[in-house]
């Protein structure tokens, strides 16, 4: 199985612990250990159970990688039955029903699977959609193993429980027969030479009830998490935020929110104001900026430029009319042709991606993708072409550019974000468009409603 990652033997053991915690083996007690790699939980279930008194479940690990299968049959495990299958195909609904289910799924993003795979999966399970990760079909495949009362534990990314392609996984565990009884964050780097933000989910087939939720700065709180296929993300992080809800969003008052540009070769395409000739000035160039310099200067105002063929409404130029750019171009033809997009069908000086010009060059709001804070920069000129590591803000017709930086700068905007936006390592997090664009704003940031008051007054 792709993605795999060994579990260091304490964690297992403390998972081990915790699951025995809800429900002591009994005899006749099944146990299924999903992608079992080299089987350290197996040889946590048998430290466990000796030190604590109680008899080994029947242990059934399912593992397709033949050398993992061979160091974990090598360890002497006595209650484990190894199988050599793919736990995601159909042959491990042989295997039966289990008490308890236990491991650390591979994790595998769409772009890791082949057209195969992805059909197959996606004609099985009803967590394989969008952009689907192998994990979030392990959890449907052990939950669906579970005997009545059965627990499972699994250690995964705690994406699963914001991001838009996991809908799908949020909805089961609101199954009314399933308990998510409890989702513990532990530490970012508890998989040494890994930043995953791992979590521990613990769920059980019994009547659906309230979560308990441990954070890593060591808070504990329990509340109604798995309500729906919506993000999780402010009931996780405990943060109620219901008085922000106007019925008016972020997407509601601007035209585009996006991600900068992206040329396949910004080495290339990005230079210094100060290098680039008077013939390519100012006809071929706009000013840029990247999430770094936006950092470092504190400003947009960064002094790089883009060397840029495309017009102010977002064509390309043709070849023919080139110019002063050709004559610059031409001398990087060899090295702009081998990126993807040119061998994909696009014109040899294009960029990765056409850029929206006639929004991108608007007055607009900047702010990097990924930040420990969120910060925000207004381009009153509006000239500026972000970068990919920069996003955009077009506010509509009428939204008062200052007002809006205010307010997205303003303690409660800042809350809600924090709530809301996908975590990065090192304590960081992703601002991406698809979460902002849900952020409530104020009514007296839409311009309807400006004007409402001024006659009223």
């Amino acid at each position: 199985m792709k993605g795999h990652v060994e579990t260091p033997a304490a964690l297992a053991e403390h998972m081990t612990r915790h699951l025995f915690e809800g429900r002591l083996p009994e005899k006749g007690d099944r146990i299924l250990y999903p992608g079992c790699g080299r089987a350290p939980f197996a040889a946590a279930v048998e430290k466990v159970c000796s030190e604590i008194g109680r008899p080994l479940p029947e242990g059934h690990a399912v593992e397709m990688n033949p050398e993992l299968l061979e160091d974990a049959q090598g360890r002497g495990l006595s209650h484990v039955t190894f199988h050599q299958l793919d736990f995601l195909s159909p042959e491990v609904d042989r295997l039966g029903k289990f008490d308890y289910v236990i491991g650390n799924p591979p994790y595998v993003a769409i772009e890791g699977l082949d057209e195969e795979e992805k059909r197959r999966y996606r004609s099985r399970y009803h967590t394989a959609s969008g952009r689907m990760d192998l994990y979030f079909l392990f959890f449907e495949q052990g939950v669906d193993l579970l005997t009545s009362g059965g627990r499972l534990s699994f250690i995964t990314p705690e994406k699963w429980t914001y991001v838009e392609s996991a809908r799908d996984l949020r909805r089961l565990f609101a199954s009314d027969d399933l308990h998510l009884e409890e989702i513990v964050h532990v530490p970012e780097d508890a998989f040494e030479g890994l930043i995953t933000y791992p979590s521990i989910t613990t769920v059980s087939r019994s009547p659906a009830g309230r979560t308990t939720v441990k954070r890593r700065d060591g808070t504990v709180h329990t509340s109604e998490i798995a309500t729906g296929a919506e993000s999780w993300a402010s009931a996780i992080r405990d943060a109620d935020l219901s008085h922000m809800n106007t019925g008016i969003t972020l997407d509601d008052i601007s035209v585009r929110i996006s991600a900068g540009v992206a040329t396949g070769r910004d080495r290339i395409f990005v230079r210094s104001a100060d290098e680039v000739s008077s013939d390519l000035r100012p006809d071929w160039t706009y000013p840029t900026v990247s999430g770094k310099e936006l950092k470092q200067h504190g400003s947009p105002q960064s002094g790089s430029v883009f060397i840029c063929a495309y017009r102010e409404d977002g064509t390309l130029v043709d070849e023919d009319d080139l110019g002063a750019f050709g004559d610059w171009a031409i001398q990087h033809r060899d090295e702009l042709e081998k990126r993807s997009c040119v061998k994909n069908g696009k014109r040899w000086y294009s960029w990765h991606e056409n850029p929206p010009m006639q929004d991108i060059l608007r007055p607009k709001i900047l702010f990097r993708d990924v930040t420990q804070e969120p910060e925000f920069w207004a381009d009153y000129t509006g000239n500026i072409v972000p970068r990919h590591t920069v996003y955009y803000l077009v506010p509509a017709e009428g939204v008062d550019l200052d007002a809006l930086m205010n307010y997205l700068q303003s303690l409660e905007a800042r809350e809600w974000m924090e709530a809301h936006c996908q975590r990065a390592a090192n304590g960081y997090m992703r601002l991406q468009s698809r979460v902002l664009k849900k952020l409530p704003v104020p009514e007296e940031l839409v311009p309807e409603y400006q004007g409402s008051l001024a006659l009223s007054g």
